[in-house]
């Protein structure tokens, strides 16, 4: 085989290199027509209507498939042909539950109906736009939240941190989190939490706790406790050890722009882990930590740890070593054809003043690989290029994001429980049966 030949097999996609991360994949015209069990016409009329998104094979003169879509279509095609559902409707399909929290759109998502980029330009904040999806009415005015008391908990993460090597829990901040809720979770068994019902309590005392944790990101490792009259954003800014500079303010800003935009995305794996496990009756600081286990997965946010490393590849690299289309983790997304939010948070990162070498090359590489491949960064990568950006360590922009979106397992857990029912769904059996046997 020669060297091109060999380069072009590199490049093609097969199913011990295509990526996992953030669960978009793309397959080739063969595979497409098998899943959808259709003619090569029918395939070309789906992507023509935009039903099926495509790309260009690298290397190839032939196209690749949305998976997303294929699937898709499978599903309204086999809902059709059975009066039961099938299990496609679990991934990326039909919806399977009823919800008044968040929508999603072309435009981004919607919580309660407030698009979540109208409030990431307005500059509301992020107690704002979580009172707003725990309440169902947006609140008089952007205001921060009462410092909550948090006894011992200082010394308990001091202790975690320390005991797991410092650096190598903040590579990975989830399960320093979880054990947070785990801890809060003994204490209500214990009946030294907050009322049961109350989710607003416990809301603002979780997300406070959380928001502490900003301060093993910073030069001087070690929990950030409240202040009076300080917004998480500040608090976080803080942690990270840029509250002293002079665009601080503007940082604040950016920083709560992408716990905004990252609050909800509708029934993600870790928000359906919440909804099960609240479901059964545990308490809320639970269900919070089975989404946080759930969020630690490569094919959620623990796939950040992978945007960090390649992005970082690609500092180091001459700008000819662009690497191709199948390559790129947290590039592209199921449901956006260019993930809005990420769009908006690129933006506002490279409005920062006093922009860096680091944001130009990483723009630069962003625009180049947009073009040569049409994936765009969706929010994952983005929250890791602003992290990148600011100077700050791998983990923070994972810890941006569970932090946030926290608030939307929240409201997702409150309405779960209102529905006074348990979550059990059923499996289609597809082994052998017994009087096959016969």
């Amino acid at each position: 085989m020669s060297d091109t030949a060999q380069e072009k097999d590199r490049r093609a996609p097969g199913p011990d290199k295509t990526r996992q991360v953030n669960d978009v994949e793309y397959v080739r015209r063969e595979e497409a027509l098998a899943m959808l069990g259709v003619k090569k016409e029918s395939l070309y009329t789906y992507v023509s209507r935009g039903l099926i998104k495509t790309l260009p094979e690298p290397g190839r003169k032939t196209s690749l498939y949305r998976k997303a879509d294929l699937e898709k279509l499978r599903t309204r095609s086999s809902a059709k042909k059975a009066s039961k559902p099938v299990a496609h409707v679990l991934r990326y399909g039909e919806p399977i539950i009823q919800s008044w929290i968040c929508d999603i759109g072309a435009d981004g998502p919607r919580y309660r109906g407030h698009p979540a980029l109208d409030l990431a330009r307005e500059g509301r904040s992020f107690e704002y736009t979580a009172d707003l999806i725990w309440n169902g009415m947006p609140p008089p005015r952007d205001k921060p939240w009462p410092p909550s008391r948090h006894d011992g908990l200082r010394d308990f993460c001091d202790g975690l941190v320390a005991d797991s090597g410092g650096s190598a829990v903040m590579r990975s901040p989830i399960r320093l989190l979880s054990s947070i809720g785990m801890r809060f979770s003994a204490l209500e068994e214990q009946g030294a939490g907050s009322p049961y019902n109350d989710m607003h309590v416990t809301g603002i005392r979780l997300l406070s706790a959380f928001a502490g944790v900003s301060g093993y990101f910073g030069p001087r490792p070690q929990y950030r406790t409240a202040r009076a009259n300080e917004f998480i954003a500040h608090r976080v800014t803080s942690g990270f050890g840029l509250g002293s500079r002079p665009d601080a303010d503007a940082i604040a800003g950016l920083i709560a722009a992408a716990l905004v935009l990252s609050v909800d995305h509708e029934l993600s794996a870790p928000t359906f882990c919440a909804r099960i496990s609240a479901s059964t009756g545990v308490d809320a600081y639970a269900c919070v930590a089975a989404a946080l286990m759930a969020q630690a997965g490569p094919m959620q946010a623990g796939g950040m740890m992978d945007v960090e490393d390649f992005l970082q590849e690609q500092l180091q690299a001459p700008p000819s070593a662009m690497p191709m289309a199948a390559d790129a983790p947290c590039f592209g997304h199921p449901l956006y054809d260019k993930d809005p939010r990420a769009e908006l948070l690129l933006r506002l990162v490279g409005e920062l003043p006093g922009s860096c070498a680091t944001a130009a090359r990483l723009f630069a590489f962003i625009e180049q690989y947009h073009r040569a491949s049409g994936k765009f960064p969706n929010l994952f990568a983005a929250l890791t290029v602003l992290t990148m950006v600011l100077g700050l360590p791998k983990g923070t922009a994972i810890y941006l994001h569970t932090l946030g979106r926290t608030a939307g397992w929240l409201a997702h857990i409150a309405e779960q429980r209102l529905s006074g029912g348990m979550l059990r769904p059923r499996a289609r059996y597809m082994g052998t049966s017994p009087d096959r046997f016969l």
